[in-house]
């Protein structure tokens, strides 16, 4: 997947939301020069945005981006649970949108914004950042060239000590990177969806949740999120008939991608193992995937470039949360 980092944009795009990953949007789209307003319900927020560059108008009431009619597109980069009511606003002034993972935090409002969007013909993009990630991208390219045979079985960690959310799981947190990429990965219909967790925190939040997905052709899938873990763990794992590759996005990049072409085989009926060193598979990250994820919605919006992140794809990711917080509500 290549993305055209050289148009030249005359668009106008404004930021809503200026908190932790709000900035880094904001560091990014000013990069790219098409940024023009940023809204924040906080003052001292200001003090932050003018650091990035002196250029970006800042106000604490985000109507002023929508009344304006320069702005062509809006990002919304607030808490999960305004996601809805933003979104709904933005497409009634008549924008295009880039809004933070997860879509929304119910499937019913997810489709509704998807044809909201659709009738007023306008795009939304949802921040599944890490579709945009070189080493998945390259990943993604091995397994399509058959580097490790038809996929078999796929698992994920997300885990870190902290970035506690007092409104939403942490599966609704953590979890949406890794569903999305597992969808874009296996192509054969979703079966099943299990999930299980608890709260340690606070009650009625959970603070830990491990999610099971089962797909056609006897593929498996299982998602491990927490913030409550002794350290940090980012990695997916995709195990196929000839192989197994490792993406573990807290190794440095010479490492961060790597082949294991184990063997296994039978003496009689015992299996015997012969254990294969990992193979380092390189990468082009001349891009940070930030960049490389605010750049392809500018592309959408200048070329048309289509997107792995559009709205569809974010609404099938909000099926997998939905069913899997239902789960949770079961398996108490």
């Amino acid at each position: 997947m290549i993305y055209d980092f050289s148009v030249k944009n005359q668009i106008k795009i404004g930021v809503i939301g200026a908190g932790y990953w709000g900035l880094n949007l904001v560091r990014n789209f000013s990069k790219i020069g098409v940024l023009k307003s940023v809204s924040d319900l906080e003052k001292k927020r200001k003090k932050e945005v003018v650091k990035i560059s002196k250029n970006i108008h800042f106000t604490t009431n985000y109507k002023d981006i929508l009344d304006d009619e320069a702005i062509i597109a809006v990002v919304i980069a607030t808490p999960a649970k305004t996601h809805f009511k933003f979104a709904k606003e933005v497409i009634k002034s008549k924008k295009h949108i880039f809004v933070e993972k997860p879509l929304c935090l119910n499937y019913k409002d997810g489709k509704n914004l998807l044809e909201l969007a659709n009738k007023a013909n306008k795009k939304i993009m949802v921040g599944h950042l890490m579709l945009y990630h070189p080493a998945y991208i390259k990943m993604k390219e091995k397994i399509n060239e058959g580097l490790i045979g038809k996929i078999r079985y796929i698992y994920s960690n997300r885990l870190s000590l902290g970035k506690l959310r007092k409104e939403e799981d942490v599966l609704w947190s953590f979890a949406p990177h890794d569903i999305s990429m597992i969808l874009d990965l296996v192509k054969e219909k979703l079966l099943k969806v299990d999930s299980f967790g608890a709260s340690y925190l606070k009650k009625k939040i959970k603070d830990t949740t491990v999610t099971f997905l089962k797909f056609s052709n006897n593929i498996k899938a299982h998602i491990f999120v927490s913030w409550l873990h002794p350290y940090k763990d980012q990695r997916i794992i995709v195990i196929g008939e000839k192989g197994m590759l490792v993406f573990a996005d807290v190794l440095e990049n010479k490492n961060k991608l790597q082949f294991f072409n184990h063997n296994i085989g039978w003496k009689g009926s015992f299996p015997e193992i012969s254990k294969a060193k990992g193979k380092s598979i390189s990468f082009n990250y001349s891009v940070e995937p930030l960049y490389a994820e605010c750049k392809a919605f500018v592309n959408w919006l200048t070329i048309d470039k289509t997107v792995p992140s559009d709205a569809e794809e974010g609404l099938r990711v909000l099926k997998v949360l939905e069913d899997a917080k239902n789960k949770l509500k079961e398996n108490k």
